[in-house]
C-alpha cells in the first residue's frame, strides 16, 4: 500500500481473511519457518494453531488505519486535514509565544517565586525530549486517532492545572503534562501528514500548515498584554492559560473526527473481528485473556526499551543542565555519578534493542541506512550550531552592541520570519525537481557562510545593519534544513517504522538544543568572568554586577566609560569563541550532507519501494520473533 498512489483505492479483502478459532495449541519452536517471520510479532501465534491463525503482517494498527484513509480520501478531506492543521498549528505556536510572558507572571506576581522560574523551563525542555518516541509508538499500536485524542486530553488536563494552580509545584506539574500534550500533537501533525502526502508534496505539507505561526512573531505579545491587562496582576495570567483549554480542543475536534470516520473499518470487518472475539471468551478465561493481552502490550511496545530510552535521555538532559546552573558544576559528585548513570543505561537501550528486543523500535537495517546515519548527524549539527551563536545574543545586543530593546528584539527574531520565507521556496523547489539533497546542501553551505561572517560582523563596533543582515542570512539557511531533513529521512524509511523514525529524529534534535546550550553556557560561564576581571581591573564589585545582571549594568555605565567598554570586550572575546565552535558545527554539518545523504528521487507516492523492500528483507532475516495470542481492534490488512 505504501508504494501505491493516493487516487489509487486499496481496501481490506475481507473474503480472504480466514475465521480464527481458540485451541489449546502451542507456539511452534521453529520460528524462521513461518510465513511472517519478520521481528515484529505481529503474526499472533500463541495459543492459536498455524491454520487457525490470523496473520497481520508486518503493518502495526496505525499504519494499515492510514492506509485505508489515504485510500478512501478525496480533496474534500485532504481540505478539512489540512486546514484543521493550520488552525491547530498556529493556535499552538501562539501558546508556546505567549508561555513565556505568562510563566514570568505566575512565578514572579503570582507565586513571589521567580528565582524558580528556570527550573519550570528546565523541566519541560526535558519533558520535550522524552515525549516523542513513546507516543510514536502509541500511535503505531493504538493508532493515530487515538494518540490525537489522548495528547489532547493530556495537553488540557495540563493547562487547567497550570490555570488553576496554587504554588509552584501544581503548576510545575501541570507544565509537564502540558508538555506531553503539545508535543505529542506537533510530532503526530508530522506524522499524519507524512502517512497521507507523497514524497513529491511531503516538504511543501510539512511546511505549509506551519506558515501562519509567522504571525505570532507580531502578534503573540500584544495577545498576552491584551489578557493581562484584565483584572489583577496575581489572576490575570490563568484566563490566558485557561483559554487554551477551550481553543485547542475546538481547533483539533475537526481532525479528529475526520481521522475516525476515514480510518473506521467496515461494518462487515467489525462484526467479524466481533465474532472472533466471541470465540474466543468462549474458550478462554478472562484471566487467561487478560494476561495474555497484557503481554501483547507489553511486548510489542517495547515497554523496556521505551523505558530505558527515556531514563538516558532524561539523566543526560538534567546532567547537562544542572552541570552548567548557578549552584553545580561538572566536578561535582553527583554530576559525575549521573553521567555514569546515563551512559550504562544509553549503552543497556542499545544493547537490548540490538540483541534482545523481540520487536525494537526500529530495525537496525533501518538505523544502518546511510541516510539516516546523515539525517541523524545534521540533527546533530545543526540545533548545536545555532544554539552556540544565538543563546547569549540578546544580551550581546544590549550592552556589547549598545542596541536599543526594540532593535534587539527584531534582529533576534529575524532568523525565525527568514526561515519560513525560505521554507516555502525550498518546498516548491523540491516539487518541481524532486530532490532533497541538493536543498539540504545548499542550507548548510548558507549557514556556514553566515557563522563565518559573524565573526568579522558580530562585534561591538558593527552597525545596526551588519548584525540585522547575518541573522537574516542565518535565517534563511533554516528554512533549508529542517523540513527537507524530516522528509528525508522519512523517505529513507519504509511506512511501517515511519512514525518512530521521525520520532528518534525528533528528541536527537532537541538532545542536540540541550547540548548547545551546555555548550554555549559551558563557554560563556568560563570565559566572561576571567575577561571581565581583566578588562575592569579587578573591580570585583563591578565584575558581579556586570556578570550577574549585565542589562541593568548597561543601564547604569554608558557607552565610552572604561566600565561599559570592558565589558563590551570582555562579551566581544567570549561571542568570537562561541562563533568559532558554531561555525565548526555548520562546517561538519555541511560535510554530512555532501558525503552521507543520498539523492533520492521523490516520487509521487507515500514511501519509497526501496525503502520497503530493503527494511522488510533485513528484518525477516531476524532469528526471533515474537508470537501472542491477540486479535486487536482496526482493520484488517489484505490476505
Amino acid at each position: 500500500m505504501s508504494t501505491q498512489k493516493a487516487d489509487q483505492p486499496l481496501l481490506p479483502e475481507l473474503e480472504r481473511t480466514p475465521r480464527a478459532t481458540v485451541t489449546s495449541g502451542s507456539v511452534p519452536d521453529d520460528h524462521e519457518s513461518r510465513k511472517d517471520s519478520e521481528k515484529d510479532g505481529s503474526a499472533a501465534e500463541n495459543g492459536f494453531t498455524k491454520d487457525e491463525t490470523i496473520h497481520f503482517g508486518s503493518k502495526s494498527k496505525g499504519v494499515i488505519e492510514m492506509d485505508a484513509l489515504q485510500a478512501r480520501m478525496d480533496n474534500r478531506w485532504r481540505f478539512v486535514i489540512y486546514i484543521s492543521f493550520m488552525f491547530v498549528s498556529y493556535s499552538l505556536s501562539l501558546d508556546q509565544s505567549t508561555a513565556t510572558v505568562y510563566l514570568n507572571y505566575a512565578v514572579s506576581k503570582g507565586f513571589q517565586l521567580h528565582s524558580l522560574q528556570a527550573s519550570v523551563a528546565v523541566v519541560t525542555s526535558i519533558f520535550s525530549a522524552m515525549a516523542p518516541t513513546p507516543i510514536a509508538k502509541f500511535a503505531d499500536y493504538f493508532g493515530r486517532v487515538y494518540a490525537e485524542i489522548g495528547c489532547l486530553v493530556l495537553y488540557t488536563i495540563g493547562q487547567a492545572v497550570m490555570a488553576s494552580a496554587k504554588g509552584i509545584v501544581q503548576f510545575s506539574a501541570g507544565s509537564c503534562i502540558h508538555t506531553l500534550g503539545i508535543s505529542g500533537m506537533f510530532m503526530l501533525q508530522n506524522i499524519i501528514i507524512a502517512d497521507i502526502s507523497s514524497l513529491r508534496n511531503r516538504y511543501w505539507w510539512l511546511v505549509a500548515p506551519s506558515v501562519p505561526q509567522v504571525l505570532n512573531s507580531f502578534l503573540a505579545a500584544n495577545a498576552a498584554q491584551s489578557m493581562l491587562s484584565h483584572g489583577s496582576e496575581t489572576n490575570s495570567w490563568r484566563w490566558g492559560i485557561a483559554m487554551f483549554c477551550i481553543l485547542i480542543p475546538s481547533v483539533t475536534t475537526p481532525i479528529i473526527v475526520t481521522l475516525w470516520r476515514g480510518t473506521r473499518s467496515s461494518r462487515a470487518v467489525r462484526a467479524h473481528i466481533e465474532e472472533v472475539r466471541r470465540q474466543r471468551a468462549a474458550q478462554t478465561s478472562f484471566g487467561e485473556r487478560f494476561w495474555t493481552d497484557a503481554k501483547d502490550l507489553f511486548w510489542k511496545l517495547d515497554t523496556i526499551g521505551l523505558i530505558l530510552f527515556v531514563a538516558g535521555i532524561g539523566l543526560f538532559l538534567v546532567t547537562l543542565t544542572l552541570a552548567n546552573s548557578r549552584y553545580n558544576s561538572w566536578s561535582d559528585a553527583h554530576t559525575i555519578a549521573q553521567l555514569i548513570v546515563g551512559s550504562v543505561i544509553s549503552i543497556g537501550f542499545v544493547v537490548w534493542e540490538r540483541w534482545f528486543a523481540p520487536i525494537p523500535l526500529l530495525p537496525f537495517a533501518l538505523i544502518r541506512r546511510k541516510t539516516v546515519i546523515g539525517c541523524c548527524l545534521i540533527a546533530l549539527w545543526h540545533p548545536l550550531a545555532g544554539r552556540c551563536v544565538s543563546t547569549y545574543l540578546y544580551t550581546y545586543l544590549q550592552v556589547a552592541a549598545n542596541q536599543s530593546q526594540v532593535s534587539a528584539t527584531r534582529i533576534t527574531s529575524f532568523p525565525t520570519i527568514g526561515g519560513w520565507v525560505t521554507a516555502v521556496m525550498g518546498a516548491l523547489l523540491a516539487r518541481r525537481f524532486r530532490m532533497l539533497k541538493p536543498i539540504i546542501i545548499l542550507g548548510m553551505f548558507i549557514e556556514t557562510l553566515a557563522t563565518g561572517l559573524m565573526l568579522r560582523y558580530r562585534t561591538s563596533g558593527s552597525t545596526q545593519a551588519e548584525l540585522a543582515i547575518i541573522q537574516v542570512l542565518r535565517g534563511a539557511s533554516n528554512g533549508f534544513i529542517p523540513y527537507p531533513i524530516q522528509a528525508l529521512i522519512q523517505a529513507a524509511a519504509p511506512h511501517e517504522h515511519l512514525a518512530l523514525v521521525t520520532a528518534g529524529w525528533t528528541a536527537i534534535y532537541y538532545v542536540a538544543f540541550g547540548i548547545g546550550a551546555a555548550v554555549s553556557g559551558a563557554m560563556w560561564t568560563n570565559l566572561v568572568p576571567d575577561k571581565l576581571n581583566t578588562y575592569l581591573q579587578g573591580n570585583t564589585t563591578l565584575v558581579a554586577a556586570a556578570y550577574s545582571d549585565p542589562l541593568t549594568y548597561a543601564t547604569v555605565w554608558p557607552v565610552g566609560t572604561w566600565q561599559r567598554d570592558g565589558v563590551a570586550r570582555a562579551q566581544d572575546e567570549a561571542q568570537r569563541v562561541m562563533v568559532i565552535v558554531g561555525t565548526v558545527c555548520s562546517f561538519l554539518g555541511l560535510l554530512t550532507a555532501i558525503f552521507l545523504l543520498d539523492n533520492l528521487r521523490l516520487p509521487d507516492t507515500q514511501s519509497l519501494e526501496e525503502s520497503e523492500e530493503m527494511v522488510t528483507e533485513a528484518e525477516k532475516k531476524q532469528k526471533k520473533a515474537l508470537s501472542v495470542a491477540i486479535v486487536r481492534d482496526g482493520p484488517l490488512p489484505a490476505q
